[in-house]
């Protein structure tokens, strides 16, 4: 999925969607923009191009605190599992991007927050809080409703978009503190990286490739920037 907000094009991926490195390389192509970001940090683009086994539990730990490297564990070998189930890699959407910017001589951007911050933020939560959100997900995803929503065929490639932007709205509603600092947090920021972009290449358009599920809010925060932005223009004009 692409959209376009003023200057800003965003690249809406599936992690582990072979679909997804086509679209990013047709509009690497079509838009030839000045710059391309990616919802990577320098230790994510790393450790995708690394052949060394990733750290256990216990290293992890030490790092980010045992809630966040749970997490981070759990959420890998569910996307490594997706992975090989449809027969591509972890990241591909990511590398496309990086690579594809790289052979047609773009700058590239690493755009989203540091993971480790993210999942220190994670274990940060107090525990009472930690055991309501898991209490929530489980009993809210047996939900009629929920179910409905959240069903799709991955060999069919990605959800459409209206199903993605529900899937996010579900997490938003329900475990509203998991949606802030997954999601929310990591959109306010990556925007802000994006308008800094811009403002030091203001000739052409900023592509950023991120994760579907980041469309709907960044799409919201940069049009609140572009309002702000005219509103201020238009007062300084009229003074």
């Amino acid at each position: 999925m692409i959209e376009k907000i003023g200057p800003y094009i965003l690249v809406g991926t599936s992690h582990v969607a072979e679909q997804s490195v086509e679209e990013i390389k047709e509009a690497i192509q079509k838009y030839n923009p000045e710059v391309v970001g990616i919802e990577l940090d320098s230790q994510r683009l790393k450790s995708l191009y690394s052949s060394e086994k990733r750290p256990g539990f216990r290293a992890t730990a030490k790092q980010v605190g045992a809630f966040g490297a749970l997490f981070a564990i759990l959420a890998g070998a569910v996307q490594k599992k997706v992975a090989k189930h449809l027969n591509v890699k972890p990241g591909v959407d990511m590398k496309a991007g990086y690579e594809t910017a790289r052979d047609n001589k773009i700058p590239v951007a690493l755009i989203d927050i540091p993971i480790t911050h993210t999942l220190k933020k994670l274990s940060k939560i107090p525990f009472r809080k930690k055991i309501s959100m898991f209490t929530s997900l489980i009993f809210k995803s047996f939900k009629k409703e929920y179910r409905n929503k959240l069903k799709f065929d991955i060999k069919k490639g990605m959800p459409e978009e209206k199903q993605i932007e529900e899937m996010i709205g579900i997490i938003e509603k329900e475990i509203p503190l998991l949606y802030n600092i997954l999601i929310h947090q990591r959109n306010v920021h990556m925007c802000k990286r994006l308008q800094s972009l811009y403002t030091q290449h203001e000739t052409g358009p900023i592509l950023a490739v991120v994760g579907a599920g980041h469309i709907k809010g960044m799409r919201e925060i940069l049009k609140q920037q572009q309002s702000n932005s005219n509103e201020f223009s238009f007062s300084f004009v009229s003074d």
